[in-house]
């Protein structure tokens, strides 16, 4: 059986979704960088003073937007990955997909809260597509044949 047109999307839109992680990753490393050397940190930390917060240096704070950006980079790379694994059939590759997609849906209905209508539309609509493709009878019944063409090959 071919692998179905609706997974191939789903498989694309997570390649689309990892270009934007990797793009936001880049950006969130970059901007630690550029704080770093225009004296953020310390207007940052004296923020934090005037609000009576003592114990959170600026110097903290960038270190958390650098590693945001590695956090999101990685997981674009174990996105991109998964995909792939997706693309050939994978079920555990499914369930990844799904969690993520998961988490992506939870970061879209908070985008709605802090009021940002056409992200978190945009943001929604999508992973709910992503889902739909997923699990649609072609996209499950491709992926149960190939489980079983790889449980039943020798290893």
């Amino acid at each position: 059986m071919n692998r179905p047109v609706s997974l191939t999307i789903a498989v694309a839109l997570q390649w689309v979704a990892a270009v934007v992680a990797i793009i936001s990753g880049f950006d969130l490393v970059a901007a630690a960088f550029s704080m770093s050397g225009a004296g953020i940190p310390e207007q940052i930390e004296a923020a934090l003073v005037n609000q009576g917060i003592l114990d959170i240096s600026g110097g903290f704070v960038v270190a958390g937007v650098f590693m945001a950006g590695i956090l999101i980079l990685a997981l674009a790379f174990v996105r991109v990955m998964v995909a792939i694994y997706l693309a050939r059939g994978r079920s555990w590759a499914r369930i990844v997909i799904a969690v993520l997609v998961g988490i992506s849906l939870v970061s879209g209905v908070a985008y709605l809260f802090q009021g940002f209508i056409l992200r978190a539309s945009l943001t929604v609509v999508v992973d709910l597509v992503v889902l739909w493709l997923l699990f649609n009878a072609s996209s499950s019944e491709y992926i149960r044949q190939q489980s079983t063409e790889q449980a039943d090959s020798p290893a």
